[in-house]
């Protein structure tokens, strides 16, 4: 029988119900009964441990919600991490000033589970119960629900190897990533920049990454999930330009030089890179989105600044549009008498914005992924993905191992939950977020017992 988005929601709600009721049989019990039948845990196996730990995770994830925190200020949420962590006897270090690292099972194999934690400067207008208590900061991006189905998957997989009498088959990290709005916070996680000790020094080697990150739009409704093989998301990178001419009376512009006639002409110049200099199968975005310059009508500034977003799907294309944007504004601001600045690690309100690579998806990582997710949730919802131009920095554990990240559908018109990302009506679909549990789950399971052998 062909399983609708809302009819597997509904199942899901009703199998939490029998799995969750006390008047049969416990939790703890069912899952020794499991694990006891098994010499590990099958897909139904971990699904309804996943669906056990609703009100856990439900719980966790408002609390992360009310308190928000931006890049690199996370304390209060490592400290709710930490906590969690070691309530489940799971052992942790800090990585970073703000990210935690969880290590469950031993062995010589490693996988490793991540979700970003950051929040965003926007003021919640969601009207939830559970809203944001921080003014102007707000989980518009679902990072919340993001690090709740990771403890919940780290509570699941704890309880796995407890009782998996040492056949627990290898290493999980959970990761627990700082800054991925704009601070590029998985590269600080593998390599510290203050030399502290990174995913990269941490023995076993890690040999493949999955991320979750919700989807809350029509065509990814709840109770669906994709992804797919190569690039799924773009790269991006902010560049900040200063242009400097000669100031002086706006009625003798024939003394000065002008910076708003030159920046004005590199705004217009770079949509010839896209429109002349870019392969048509290609795709590039170049976006000026602030231009500053002068404070009074009758005098001409001495400087302008331009800032922007350039995005692409392809890495090489990436990296190539750099040069080719800082080279091309040079060029126009030397043709108009003027000299200009490029760079594309501008330092925004103290935070470094570092360019983030395309996110390429490994075929074999993303055919693992999909394989597990249809398995538990069939099929008909689990889909193949295009690329989309928003960008992630779990693109960096990408560059290092064979990683996939995994949209999860969070699209549901009952549960409020039609706005998107970056929204500050944005609600997620908390249905949701024991899926995410069973995904990272099965993934870590099936990775360590198999490894890409079975794809």
């Amino acid at each position: 029988m062909r399983r609708s988005p809302l009819l597997l929601l509904l199942l899901t709600s009703l199998a939490f119900a029998v799995v969750a009721r006390g008047d049969d049989v416990s939790r703890a019990t069912t899952t020794s009964h499991m694990l006891s039948a098994r010499a590990r845990a099958s897909s139904a196996d971990v699904l309804a441990l996943a669906l056990a730990e609703r009100e856990y995770v439900v719980a966790l994830r408002r609390e992360l919600h009310r308190r928000p925190e931006l890049m690199w200020r996370e304390r209060a949420t490592r400290d709710v991490i930490a906590r969690e962590l070691a309530k489940m006897n799971i052992e942790y270090e800090f990585v970073t000033a703000t990210g935690v690292v969880g290590i469950v099972g031993n062995g010589s194999r490693a996988v490793g589970l991540r979700a970003d934690m950051d929040a965003l400067p926007m003021r919640e207008r969601s009207r939830t119960t559970y809203a944001s208590e921080i003014d102007g900061v707000m989980h518009a991006c679902g990072h919340d629900g993001h690090v709740a189905m990771l403890l919940g998957a780290a509570k699941v997989l704890k309880d796995i190897e407890t009782r998996s009498s040492g056949t627990f088959p290898g290493v999980v990290r959970l990761i627990f990533q700082p800054a991925e709005e704009g601070g590029a916070g998985a590269k600080e996680m593998l390599a510290p920049s203050d030399g502290g000790r990174g995913i990269l020094a941490m023995k076993p080697d890690i040999e493949s990454v999955f991320g979750i990150h919700n989807w809350p739009y029509v065509e990814m409704p709840s109770g669906t999930m994709g992804t797919r093989g190569g690039t799924i998301m773009a790269g991006s990178g902010c560049f900040d330009v200063n242009i400097t001419g000669r100031g002086g009376h706006a009625a003798v512009p024939h003394n000065n030089v002008d910076v708003i006639v030159a920046g004005s002409a590199v705004v217009t110049a770079l949509q010839t890179l896209v429109s002349r200099l870019t392969d048509p199968l290609d795709s590039v975005v170049i976006s000026v989105t602030v231009f500053n310059a002068g404070t009074v009508s009758n005098v001409m500034a001495d400087t302008a600044n331009l800032q922007g977003t350039l995005r692409a799907l392809d890495p090489k294309t990436f990296i190539k549009f750099q040069d080719k944007i800082t080279k091309m504004i040079s060029a126009i601001a030397q043709a108009h008498g003027c000299t200009a600045s490029t760079s594309f690690e501008p330092e925004w309100n103290g935070v470094k914005r570092i360019p983030y690579p395309p996110t390429v998806n490994s075929p074999r990582a993303a055919a693992l992924a999909t394989r597990v997710a249809s398995e538990m949730f069939g099929a008909e919802n689990t889909r193949e993905v295009v690329p989309v131009m928003p960008a992630e920095d779990f693109s960096f554990f990408g560059e290092v191992y064979p990683s996939v990240m995994m949209w999860l559908g969070a699209y549901n018109v009952s549960a409020g939950a039609t706005h998107p990302l970056h929204s500050t009506e944005y609600v997620l679909d908390e249905n949701i977020l024991t899926t995410g549990v069973a995904l990272h789950v099965s993934y870590a399971l099936e990775y360590l017992s198999n490894g890409f052998d079975a794809v």
